[in-house]
This record gives structure tokens, sequence and C-alpha cells, in this order.
């Protein structure tokens, strides 16, 4: 397996005088929490700037005197705030100006900050106010961290001994705790960076891209050849190397994830990582996985109310190779199926960034299993998620799944961003794997609510507004009052998570109230799609009707 992290390090031989960017309150103690402990305890001066006011995530006078309570906590030196609007730096025209002011005030020798792959627009705003700021100054060094995403690390911190005064700090956010569990994504984020730590007593890592001060601007680049540099020398972006992960996400399926992962083992060209997200199985998943597969990369979550979509990322973000296998825990491949799939993705340019791969499912029509929508090479506006290869760079820049969609929908909704990045996918029926869930929407309330509610939600982003404002028709004419025979030959392909939704909805007992409770959920979530449309305009781009 190749080792794409360097050796773990500890805080020795770093600079002493420590200044520390953050978006909002607690991203630092999320991002380099750790590291900053360290530092503190070593007598390094630590000075913390909070950039926003906070006020998008709560109160932000209590959310100001949290981030002091946890700095405190981490035992750092000074924290000031410059109040800016939260949800706005990218526009804010004083943000270089302010950075700037604050490197040339305390001229320190080590800059923490957020990488610009970061989910959140201000994550990524200040990055670039960062490096812009740091080129009109002297030279340090800067090390970049991740808050929703993983960087990938050529600097990775031994914070094990720091990890219980960083979880301190983070429940010092109790006005943050009621929507996230801070201090329990924050250990499985630092667990991710585990992959190939042999010693046993190192529980915590966090990584960080250093670079040179001057080179920040460069950082996408550099990334970039990094993840696709198998042999060290330079390759052309999007260039399919050798290496493939495969990533799975799982929740009380030990017998199914068995079967996975020996089928994961006979593939005739094997997978470099296999990386499994438990979200704290109590049917003995985790010790079955540690027993009989040792070479799996395991992350067990602190508890199981993590959605898919969470637990995926946090698998994606571990991944450290060209391509991503995204399998569902209950999928079976056969031998060829990495082979296969890798060798057509190979074909194509460098711009097709997904294979999806043909699936067969209990009670699969044979109708619909040998129609020619499904069997025929064509470029999609989605992928089926329990069985498609794609390239890891493009997973990243595209910000991997919306968290928010908690399951269901998610790849549709990643596709608009990968389609907007200028990239498509390949439905490839080349390859079979068979998925043991039944064909069509699972029957229940929970699987109609977040079908039909992450719908809009993907579409009111993503949509052109003439689609968005013709589809509350197309859905009722063409989805809620469709035959199950003319699903069963075919007419859908595409959104396959609508096969079977009219059926759902007559015979969910208590369906419309579920559907006025998903329809309420949109209203709330208006603003936070609105923030983030961005209207597909690629040719593939289809209404999640076919």
């Amino acid at each position: 397996m190749t080792n794409r992290y360097p050796p773990l390090t500890t805080i020795a031989g770093l600079p002493s005088r420590v200044l520390v960017f953050a978006p909002h309150p607690d991203d630092e103690v999320l991002g380099c929490g750790g590291a900053l402990a360290l530092h503190a305890r070593r007598g390094d001066h630590v000075r913390v700037v909070v950039v926003s006011d906070g006020g998008a995530g709560g109160d932000p006078v209590v959310r100001a005197v949290e981030a002091q309570a946890a700095a405190e906590v981490l035992g750092v030196s000074e924290w000031t705030q410059l109040g800016l609007e939260d949800g706005a730096l990218e526009r804010d025209p004083t943000l270089v100006d302010l950075l700037q002011r604050e490197l040339a005030e305390h001229k320190p020798d080590l800059v923490y900050g957020p990488s610009p792959f970061e989910l959140h627009s201000d994550h990524r705003a200040l990055c670039a106010a960062l490096a812009a700021a740091l080129q009109a100054g002297d030279p340090c060094r800067v090390h970049l961290y991740g808050v929703n995403r993983q960087v990938p690390a050529n600097f990775l911190l031994d914070t094990t001994s720091a990890a219980e005064q960083k979880d301190r700090a983070l429940a010092a956010f109790e006005s943050q705790q009621a929507q996230i569990d801070l201090a329990g994504k924050a250990e499985a984020f630092d667990r991710a960076y585990t992959v190939n730590v042999e010693d046993p007593a190192v529980e915590r890592v966090e990584g960080f891209m250093a670079l040179d001060g001057h080179a920040v601007q460069d950082y996408r680049a550099q990334v970039v050849r990094s993840l696709l540099d198998d042999d060290g020398e330079d390759d052309e972006a999007g260039a399919v190397g050798s290496g493939a992960s495969a990533v799975i996400s799982t929740w009380n399926k030990m017998e199914d994830v068995r079967a996975n992962l020996e089928g994961l083992r006979a593939q005739t060209h094997p997978f470099e990582q296999i990386i499994v997200v438990d979200n704290a199985s109590h049917d003995g998943t985790a010790a079955m996985i540690s027993a009989e597969f040792p070479e799996v990369h395991l992350i067990v979550m602190p508890h199981s109310e993590y959605g898919a979509c969470e637990t995926f990322n946090i698998g994606f973000a571990a991944v450290q190779t060209e391509l991503t296998a995204i399998l569902d825990d209950d999928v079976v491949l056969p031998p060829n199926w990495l082979e296969g799939a890798r060798a057509r993705l190979k074909q194509e340019p460098e711009t097709t960034a997904v294979v999806s791969t043909k699936i067969i499912e209990p009670g699969m029509p044979e109708a619909y299993r040998n129609s020619p929508a499904v069997n025929e090479e064509r470029y999609m506006s989605t992928f089926r998620g329990c069985a498609s290869l794609a390239r890891s760079h493009v997973l990243r820049e595209a910000g991997y799944y919306d968290e928010r969609l908690f399951i269901y929908g998610n790849e549709r909704d990643l596709t608009c961003r990968i389609l907007n990045l200028g990239y498509r996918v390949l439905q490839f029926p080349g390859v079979e794997a068979f998925h043991k869930t039944p064909f069509g929407v699972q029957m229940g309330k929970r699987s109609l609510y977040y079908h039909a509610r992450n719908a809009w939600l993907g579409m009111i982003k993503y949509a052109p507004l003439s689609d968005l404002l013709r589809m509350p028709f197309l859905v009722f004419t063409r989805v809620l009052l469709r035959s199950g025979k003319s699903e069963a030959e075919g007419a859908v392909h595409d959104a396959t998570g609508t096969i079977g939704i009219g059926r759902a909805v007559r015979e969910t007992p208590g369906a419309w109230w579920v559907l006025v409770r998903a329809s309420c959920s949109v209203l709330w979530n208006l603003p936070y799609c609105l923030r983030r449309r961005q209207p597909v305009r690629a040719p593939d781009f289809e209404l999640p009707l076919h």
C-alpha cells in the first residue's frame, strides 16, 4: 500500500510565535485545537483571531463568550474577534487589509488558517484573503487546516496527549451542541489521519498542509499534483493511476459488511485502501472488521446519530489514492469490478469524473434489467451511490456530499456540483454489482420524508429557474401518477430513487402528513439553498423524473 501521508511528528521544531485565523468561533478548536494546546503547553505565544461575528450560527455575544472560554482551556495567550458579517466574508472589501494588519503587528513565525477546499464559503474566502495578505508580508510558515473537510496533509502532528484538552475546549461551545456533536466529529476527524499509524498509543492526529506563506496561492494546484502523482513525477491533472480506495459507510449490517469485504479482497485488481466508517453499530460490526479484516482502515463514530452523508464524507476525506469507489455496505462486487471500471475510466477523457456501474437488486423486473436505458453507455445527471468509481480530486473539488441532506438524494446533489465544474458522469453497464437492498424506494415514513425533502432541496439549489417552476406539475404527473408497469419497463433510469415513490405515497400510513413535514423542512431550508444556488447549465442535467 502506498503511504501518502508523512511520518508523525511532534511539536518540537515548530516555530513558537503563532497566529491563528478562524472564520467562525469554534473553527480554530476543530481545525487545530490539539496543536494550539501543545503550543501553549510549551510556552509559545499563541494569538487567535476569529474573523466573523458568528451570527449565522447563533447569538454572536454568546458565541464570543464560548470561544474565549475555549481559548482559556487551550491556554492560548491572546484571543480577539474582528466581527465581520458571518456568511459574507467573500464580499467584505476590508478582509485582506485586516489580515495584513494582524500579520504586520504580531509578526508570526507560524500561521494557522483554513484550507481552500473547505465546504463553507467563509472558510474559502478567508484562505484566499490570507494568501493575498501573506504575499505582501514577511515570509513565514503556514499550516492550513480542515474543519469540514480534511486536507491532503504533508504534516501530521500527534495530538493524542492534548485530546482531552481539545474535547474540553469544544465542550465550551454549548450553544452549538444541539446542532452537532463537536467533540465526536473532531475525534472521528482526527482518527481518520491515523490511517497508516501502527503505534496503538496514537489515537488522535491533526493533519495540515504545511507551506511557505508565499506559496498559499498555489496550494490547490500543489494538492492536485500531489494526489495524482503516483511515482514522484508530474502527471496530467485527471490522469488515472493504479491506486483506488473503497469507501463504505455502515450501521448494524455485520453480515452484509463481511460479504462486501470478502468481495473486495477477491478483486483481480486490489484496492490500495479499504475504508469503513461504522456509525456506532451495536451488532459487533467493528469488532468483526478488526478481527477478520485487519487491512481495513476502520473509523468508528462515537454515536449513531450521524447521517450517511456525513459518515461517507469522513471516509472520503481519508482517501489517499487517485480513485474512490463509493460503495453501500450491502453491495457485493464481482472479482473484476474494479479492474473493469478502472479500465473504462482510463479510456475516458479527464472530464469524466465518475463511472456508475450496473446494479442488480432483488425484485428488479427483467424488463427494467434488460431495458435499453440501463444497458447503454451514456452520460447521466446522477450516479448509483451503491457502486460507482470516481476521481478522488473531483469529489474533493466538488465538496463531497451535502451533509444537510442526511440520507438519500445525495448523489444527484453532488452530481450537480460535478457538472457545474465541467465534469461528466458515465453510465457503464460493462460491469455489474449486486445490491442486497430491494429494487426501488424503500417503504416507510423515514424514506418517504427524505426522498421528498431532498429532491426539492437539491433542485432549489441547482435547477434552472424554468425547470424549477414547472417541477411541481411534472412531479405530480410524471412521478406520483406514474404506473409501476412503466417503471418496471425502464421508464425511470437516472432517477432510480423515485422508482416506487407513487406506491410509497399510496401505501405509507400517514403519507400526506409526512409530505407536509417534508414541505415545512424545505421552507425552513430555503435560505440555506438560495445561498448555495448555482443553476446547472450542463447538457447532461435532468430533473429527477426519468
